[in-house]
């Protein structure tokens, strides 16, 4: 066998395979004999037939398929170890030259792709600074405050922050419409779960008390109330203060947080989680600086095949998740005021970007030789086991296939722990 080899795009490559003459007119003869034994003749018992007889019985074209596919697998493996390139999506193949003596096959394959790093080592980037003020603890405070607040009546007019039970119909024209309709619905007046100007056109209302809410639907509402004037005739029953418990030590210590007995030691708590929590998201950034300039730096040899793939799942995922919440692709596109080819533009940069990165990554750890050990797994399946006090073997059975995952995601955090060691 001979080799052509013809780079079309970045690591995309059409392998050219001429096939010697003995070795194709064996195929023939085999696919010939194969097919023939369930060729019948008249007058003769199966496999007695004079050839010229079996022969005029079989499709040239299909004796032509079965002695190529005799070959293929041979001739792909030859194509693959003589080139070096190696396939990481289905193959395709052509024949390009069939005759009697002759055959040549050609296969398309895009190969892994490769990268060739910048530098990444030493680099001056600058590392943002870490800085949580008692303003931030304050307002942490006050969202536990509010995650325990209790709703109490109130017979005062209805103000922003209350909640309020009522009834709602909608009509438009003068017709009530699908979806407009409902009884005892609890809304809290601000929170912006209705369209704009429903919950400030109640603000003002008091228990027991009607009121026609005047409206009209954003342009990028379902298409058919979209832009549309409506009227909700409405009837509140209840008008509810939210009442915030004191910020006392008995609330501290209610709270059954690790450590919290009182109010010091809640904003001692509220400070150590606020600074782990901005030091994550410093760090995150920090390695996504590096990242950035890595990309800008390396070199890549990645098929847009790749690329394209990882956007089609990028797109399924998407329209599953749209799917499962019971909305329509097209009223999801009119909600989100996007369309179709935004979404594909969008999702080809971001599997770009994120092919790009686990390249780098990647080849950081195979030359610095960054691998996880099965101890170091079963250090961290330990570790969670402590963490939510369960037994070791219950968090591996929760965990499953997902083993492999969390290896993978150790391998990361020590890859992403070496780059900012080596960039500071």
């Amino acid at each position: 066998m001979k080799l052509k080899v013809t780079k079309l795009e970045t690591s995309k490559y059409e392998l050219e395979v001429e096939v010697g003459e003995n070795k194709w007119v064996e195929a023939r003869t085999k696919a010939f004999k194969k097919l023939a034994k369930d060729v019948t003749v008249q007058g003769f018992r199966k496999g007695k037939a004079p050839e010229h007889l079996v022969r005029a019985k079989i499709d040239p074209v299909k004796e032509l398929d079965e002695a190529v596919h005799t070959l293929l697998d041979e001739a792909f493996q030859f194509a693959v170890n003589e080139s070096g390139h190696y396939p990481v999506m289905q193959p395709s193949y052509d024949v390009v030259k069939v005759s009697d003596t002759e055959l040549t096959l050609k296969f398309t394959i895009v190969a892994a792709p490769v990268v060739t790093l910048g530098q990444y080592e030493g680099l001056k980037i600058g590392r943002g600074e870490v800085d949580v003020d008692d303003a931030a603890v304050e307002v942490r405070l006050n969202d536990l405050r509010e995650q325990n607040a209790e709703l109490v009546l109130k017979e005062d007019a209805a103000a922003l922050g209350d909640t309020v039970v009522l009834d709602f119909e909608g009509f438009v024209d003068g017709e009530a419409f699908d979806g407009g309709k409902a009884s005892n619905h609890e809304l809290e007046l601000g929170s912006g779960q209705f369209i704009p100007g429903f919950e400030d056109a109640l603000v003002g209302v008091k228990a027991g008390e009607s009121r026609d809410v005047n409206v009209t639907f954003p342009d990028n509402y379902h298409e058919h109330l979209a832009g549309k004037k409506a009227v909700f005739k409405t009837t509140v029953h209840e008008v509810k203060a939210k009442r915030l418990p004191a910020l006392t030590d008995d609330f501290a210590a209610a709270l059954n947080m690790p450590n919290v007995t009182d109010v010091a030691s809640l904003r001692v708590h509220v400070l150590f989680e606020l600074t782990k929590q901005a030091e994550s998201a410093e760090r995150n950034e920090y390695v996504e600086k590096i990242l950035a300039k890595l990309r800008e730096t390396s070199t890549f040899e990645l098929a847009s095949d790749i690329v394209n793939q990882e956007v089609k799942h990028m797109d399924e995922r998407l329209k599953n998740q749209v799917k499962q919440q019971g909305m329509e692709w097209s009223k999801y596109l009119e909600l989100t005021n996007q369309t179709d080819a935004e979404i594909n533009t969008r999702f080809i940069s971001e599997a770009t970007v994120n092919l790009q990165n686990f390249l780098i990554l990647n080849e950081i750890a195979k030359i610095k030789e960054i691998e996880v050990s099965d101890a170091e797994v079963d250090f961290e399946i330990a570790m969670m086991a402590q963490q939510y006090n369960m037994e070791e073997k219950r968090i591996r059975e929760i965990l499953g296939e997902n083993i492999k995952n969390l290896k993978n995601d150790i391998r990361q955090k020590r890859i992403m722990d070496y780059l900012i060691e080596h960039n500071e």
